[in-house]
């Protein structure tokens, strides 16, 4: 197995919030950085 490490991680708590990740995805495709993983935990959202 070969793990990839990354630089930077980016932890996203949400609860029916599908707008704002929208904005932080896009904003995260703005950034000269891609060297990231971003993990976005869901606490049960309907959205």
């Amino acid at each position: 197995m070969n793990l990839k490490s990354h630089k930077l991680t980016i932890i996203t708590p949400t609860y029916n919030r599908k707008d704002l990740l929208k904005k932080c995805f896009q904003s995260l495709m703005k950034q000269t950085c891609f060297d990231f993983e971003w993990i976005i935990v869901d606490d049960g959202s309907t959205d």
